[in-house]
Formats: structure tokens, sequence, C-alpha cells
């Protein structure tokens, strides 16, 4: 640690890309990477999407569609309004 700045200084053979990665991995992750994708809000948003799809089955067909539904219905949106915005 540099006296003046506080700074964390590399050891001797280590490279700044390793400095800048030690630094990554203390801004308080969990496996020193990325934060995991998910959210509470999404997973609000994906039980609600069962229930609907739930609640508007007539056959056992669809009960069985509703849970792949469920998780691919943002994907079907988003590809339908670009399909509908290139028209």
């Amino acid at each position: 640690m540099d006296e003046v700045t506080g700074a964390a200084v590399p050891e001797a053979g280590a490279s700044a890309r390793d400095d800048r990665m030690g630094r990554w991995k203390a801004r308080g992750s969990r496996k020193g990477g990325v934060q995991p994708g998910g959210s509470p809000v999404y997973g609000l948003g994906m039980i609600g999407a069962v229930a609907y799809f739930f609640g508007s089955a007539e056959s056992g067909r669809d009960y069985v569609l509703a849970i792949p539904k469920a998780i691919f219905w943002p994907t079907l949106l988003v590809y339908k309004l670009l399909r509908y915005l290139a028209a």
C-alpha cells in the first residue's frame, strides 16, 4: 500500500491488469466477477405471467405451454415489436 495515496501497489512482477482485476473483485462481488443477472422484479413478473397464462388456459395443452410462454414472452414481445417497426 502506498503511504502517500493509500492506493494498493502491485507486487513485483504483477501486471497492471492484475491490479485492475484486484480492485474490481474488491467492489463487493461474490465470486470476483459480475453480479448475478436475475432480480426479484423479474421473478415476480414471471410468477405473474404464469398466473396469467394458467388463467387463460382452456385445455391441457395450454396448461403445459403456460410455463414456457411465461419464460419466453419478453423475447417474443421484443421480436414482434422490432418486426412491426421494421415494416
